[in-house]
């Protein structure tokens, strides 16, 4: 007899908590809906204010020989960044291919730039190529070239010397091999060379498209902050 009242007495305290884990539960989760329900999410575009698609492939850093490495944009955002913090990085994206003519002659300003913003700003070239043009056929060879202006023929349409671009090597401009245009696409680029100035939490800061006015160096010089630096304008 007593047995079965104590059992009753468990069964009865076991359901009292029991309903009382729901409870929290279920509070817990309506207050998590309500969270996301009413954080505005930040759209995925390429757009000011917008999170760029990610690009993934293999990187290549200047004097790194045939070495290239696996690279993620993603990766490198600092998530929690605000304004005002001078001690992290941004990032300026530059689609370009080894196979087009602007971009040989634009090399100079990209060279310039990245050095005299190094510490400040990681610059990231993203060479691909465009699938409906047969003149657009670069390799990692001929990437690496066009990076450290070396002497290799392929550059141009295919009918250059990659050390005949203008500028020095870019050894502050990371390589990413897009070849097969899928950042590319993923971004909407059109053409080379196109720029994009990204916040260090990732963020679209400044884009080529919506500012047609400015070039990248004015985007620069209006948006990242030069404090601390030891070349700042």
């Amino acid at each position: 007899m007593k047995l079965n009242e104590l059992a009753k007495t468990t069964r009865a305290e076991s359901d009292s908590r029991m309903g009382s884990m729901l409870l929290v539960l279920g509070v817990f989760f309506i207050a998590v809906i309500l969270v996301f329900s009413t954080t505005d999410a930040i759209p995925i575009g390429v757009d000011e204010g917008e999170m760029p698609p990610n690009i993934k492939g293999k990187s290549h850093a200047a004097s790194a020989g045939d070495v290239w490495n696996n690279f993620d944009l993603y990766s490198l955002f600092q998530t929690n960044w605000t304004e005002g913090d001078y001690n992290s990085t941004w990032f300026v994206i530059e689609f370009m291919s080894t196979d087009c003519p602007v971009c040989m002659s634009y090399s100079d300003e990209i060279e310039e730039l990245s050095e005299y913003w190094f510490g400040r700003v990681q610059f990231v070239a993203v060479a691909v190529d465009f699938q409906f043009n047969e003149e657009f056929t670069s390799t990692p060879e001929e990437i690496i070239a066009f990076q450290e202006k070396t002497d290799f023929e392929g550059c141009n349409h295919g009918k250059g010397n990659c050390n005949t671009r203008d500028g020095g090597p870019h050894n502050k401009v990371l390589y990413v091999d897009d070849r097969d245009a899928s950042s590319m696409n993923d971004w909407g680029v059109q053409g080379t060379p196109t720029s994009y100035i990204l916040s260090p939490n990732g963020i679209v800061a400044w884009n080529q498209r919506n500012n047609p006015s400015q070039d990248l160096i004015d985007g620069l010089v209006e948006i990242v902050p030069t404090d601390g630096m030891g070349g700042g304008a």
